[in-house]
């Protein structure tokens, strides 16, 4: 029996996902001007005229590689953790453990953290929308005004912030071995 359109639009979708979450490592440790569509194929397990079924362009893929992991780093549990009725202080521990926790027991989170805070390290922080961005900023306005963290420009703290987490995932994605900060390293980031 011949598939459905709705059979073969889930294979469409499966299959582009795999492209996706394959390409995560490579394009973290490579980048998209380090990649080629023939080293990149190779890598995944792929041919080439794969990803052109799905894609124009490796920048075509590489944008989608950079929202899809925007999408699994902004897990629920990050959002909820602004929402939660605790002081600033507790919320800046939560948030410096889960992604601390994460980079050392999850393979390819220190890819997807990398790749999804990529463009804002690049670009500038505040030139677009950017949960990761506005959730600390908020952060940091509650520790200032509750007095737990130090007076001074909430958004060069939260770059600085953001930048000093960037860079350890770069050193995760290159040395899975590395020592990483603890929660209250990071954290000294904020509270000055």
């Amino acid at each position: 029996m011949p598939r459905s359109r709705e059979q073969n639009a889930q294979i469409r979708e499966q299959a582009k996902n795999n492209i996706l979450q394959k390409s995560v490592a490579f394009f973290a440790k490579n980048g998209v001007k380090g990649t080629t569509i023939g080293e990149l194929t190779k890598g995944i397990g792929i041919s080439q005229g794969a990803i052109y079924v799905y894609y124009n362009s490796k920048e075509d893929l590489y944008h989608d590689v950079i929202s899809f992991s925007q999408g699994k780093i902004l897990s629920e549990s990050l959002r909820e953790i602004e929402k939660m009725n605790v002081p600033a202080i507790r919320k800046l521990r939560y948030i410096s453990d889960m992604i601390l926790k994460n980079l050392s027991e999850e393979k390819l989170y220190a890819s997807y953290l990398y790749l999804a805070l990529d463009p804002f390290v690049k670009f500038g922080f505040t030139k677009e929308e950017n949960p990761f961005f506005d959730l600390m900023k908020n952060v940091i306005k509650e520790g200032q005004k509750d007095g737990a963290f130090a007076k001074g420009d909430v958004v060069k703290t939260a770059e600085y912030f953001w930048s000093v987490v960037y860079m350890y995932c770069m050193k995760k994605v290159y040395d899975p071995k590395c020592t990483l900060l603890t929660s209250s390293e990071l954290e000294r980031v904020i509270r000055g």
